[in-house]
């Protein structure tokens, strides 16, 4: 009996036991992103835009040295194409989700690392020429999913830098906008929804708090 109970509390002074690992991760994201599939079926993204430049902040809490998760957040200005003559056009686009990341080798020098996330994405391309001319469209929709790996140098303790790609896709569901100073918004059928992707590859800084 005292060596049963001699086992439980070294188990629970283990699992219990304060961490002297950094519990709560920001990481930075710049990266460099290229369209892929179709806004609404046969509207290809790359039609509007030729890419992006996506600029995320994740918050995430370690709940073992390598599992961890959190909240991720991305604003992404976009390069748009086709801008009619006369006109100033502008795109950009926003996610917002959850995610869980697996950290390989947290207490190496490199570090590799594999995310998984999902949530929300909307996309926004606005047109101005003055007048009545002005007009502007949100798409938005689920996010399925939102993959990303990449690998870590450890500069000091608090901090970190490496090199990542991602690869994310869903579907628009909702179209909102304003023409002329009419607003409206619709729900867009199941048939004219198409599925879309996008491929990113930067770099992520990472301060452990």
């Amino acid at each position: 009996m005292k060596k049963i109970l001699s086992a439980i509390v070294v188990v629970a002074a283990v699992v219990f036991a304060p961490s002297a690992q950094a519990q709560f991760a920001l990481d930075l994201k710049l990266a460099y992103a290229l369209p892929m599939g179709d806004y609404t079926l046969n509207s290809p993204l790359s039609d509007s835009v030729s890419g992006a430049l996506p600029i995320g902040l994740d918050a995430r809490y370690r709940f073992t040295p390598n599992l961890s998760a959190g909240v991720y957040f991305q604003y992404a200005p976009a390069f748009v194409k086709n801008c009619s003559p006369g006109f100033s056009c502008s795109a950009s686009g926003v996610r917002l989700g959850i995610e869980a990341v697996y950290a390989f080798m947290p207490d190496a020098g490199f570090n590799p690392w594999v995310s998984l996330g999902t949530g929300w994405e909307w996309a926004t391309l606005k047109t101005t020429g003055g007048g009545e001319a002005d007009a502007s469209a949100t798409l938005d929709g689920w996010e399925y999913f939102n993959i990303q790996v990449g690998g870590d140098v450890a500069l000091s303790k608090m901090f970190s830098v490496g090199p990542y790609v991602g690869f994310s896709g869903g579907t628009y569901t909702t179209l909102s906008g304003s023409f002329g100073g009419t607003n409206a918004s619709v729900s867009i059928p199941s048939a004219n929804r198409a599925f879309h992707s996008w491929f990113q590859f930067g770099v992520k800084g990472t301060l452990n708090l």
